[in-house]
């Protein structure tokens, strides 16, 4: 084993118990995947949450669609999004992407591609 895959194995392994994965198999449906971290409190808050992506996506579609009631809870709607979309963000994914990117590099894997 030359010394870029020994590196990128120990990292690997470093990592391996510094996150919790964003995707884990899906316990009902095979070749499936779930997402472990997206949560909500009770219906009301899922209900509130789908309201407020279908709000912000018809605003972005054609803002003469949204009427003044929703245009009030606009920046509560916003902050609906980020939350649920920073819990979707994969954690510790990004430092596999940045090793893998690394060894690559290092083992010259890459050259001739643009």
């Amino acid at each position: 084993m030359n010394p870029n895959e020994e590196k990128l194995i120990n990292s690997l392994k470093h990592q391996a118990m510094d996150h919790h994965p964003t995707l884990k198999p899906h316990t009902f449906f095979k070749n499936k995947f779930e997402v472990s971290l997206f949560y909500v409190n009770n219906h009301v808050d899922l209900v509130v949450t789908v309201r407020a992506m279908l709000h912000l996506a018809m605003k972005a579609i054609d803002p003469e669609l949204c009427d003044d009631i929703n245009d009030r809870y606009e920046n509560e709607y916003i902050r609906q999004v980020l939350t649920i979309a920073n819990r979707l963000l994969p954690q510790g994914e990004e430092a596999l992407l940045d090793d893998l990117n690394l060894y690559f590099r290092e083992e010259r894997l890459r050259e001739g591609l643009k």
